[in-house]
């Protein structure tokens, strides 16, 4: 046997475990301040979109995020591709709670079509697989010659259908980024339809989806070039930093209602 592997898959259960109970007490101290879990996951998808963006280099505010959102009036017509686009990922997002939500409800391409239709905003250019290994491009891991594109992305689907008895809904939601990622089937939107898919997962075992954030961007794109434990670490510490910064959150603001926070 591999000590080596051994202690690193004992350490990565505990923080599994460890995970499991700041999610439970995230839910507690939401139940304390009055809220109810949806109207707490509209404020985290402002801090989700935010952080997306970053990592793919799109520096966005909250105003622009919160207007988009709550679809509100802008009187400068430049920024009406960004909230299009702000738009669209909020759509995903909503999508994928929804479908997470269904228990009966498989993964397939149709879907990822969908998401990609969405985030392109063009629904006949979506699915499209590109059609080389672009040279300059912000993630540098290996990636699936255009050949073998479809076939790897259906191994990546068919192993979405069902999670071995024993396996953990991180590990197996990290596994699910990281061979996506591998495969990298769109020129447009890989990236961001790779961390849809991670939090669909996520979502479907009842966990908070987890944030990358911008400042971690170079983390996030060194720990994709090494094997599936390497970015098991960096998910666990992802969702761990993003549980730690709900919780805190909730805590400061006991007591007080969501109406009361945004005056």
């Amino acid at each position: 046997m591999d000590v080596g592997l051994f202690d690193f898959e004992s350490a990565m259960r505990q923080r599994y475990l460890e995970i499991d109970e700041k999610t439970d007490e995230a839910k507690e101290l939401l139940g304390r301040r009055g809220w109810t879990w949806n109207e707490f996951l509209d404020m985290y998808d402002t801090s989700w979109i935010y952080h997306e963006n970053g990592l793919e280099g799109v520096v966005l505010t909250y105003p622009e995020i919160k207007s988009a959102i709550d679809n509100k009036i802008i009187s400068d017509v430049s920024l009406l591709p960004t909230y299009k686009d702000i738009k669209n990922q909020k759509t995903c997002i909503d999508l994928i709670r929804e479908k997470a939500a269904n228990k009966r409800f498989l993964v397939t391409f149709g879907f990822l079509e969908e998401l990609h239709g969405l985030l392109l905003g063009d629904a006949e250019a979506a699915g499209s697989f590109r059609r080389d290994i672009p040279i300059h491009r912000t993630y540098f891991h290996e990636i699936a010659q255009p050949a073998k594109i479809q076939v790897a992305l259906n191994k990546v689907i068919d192993g979405m259908k069902v999670k071995e008895k024993e396996q953990h809904v991180i590990e197996f939601a990290a596994n699910v980024h990281h061979r996506f990622m591998r495969v990298f089937p769109f020129s447009q939107h890989s990236g961001a339809i790779g961390r849809l898919l991670c939090n669909f997962v996520l979502v479907r075992g009842e966990y908070l989806p987890v944030i990358i954030h911008a400042s971690d961007r170079q983390r996030y794109y060194e720990s994709l070039r090494g094997p599936e434990r390497d970015f098991r670490q960096f998910m666990v510490e992802a969702m761990d930093n993003s549980l730690e910064n709900a919780i805190r959150f909730l805590a400061q603001n006991r007591g007080t209602s969501r109406r009361s926070l945004a005056q």
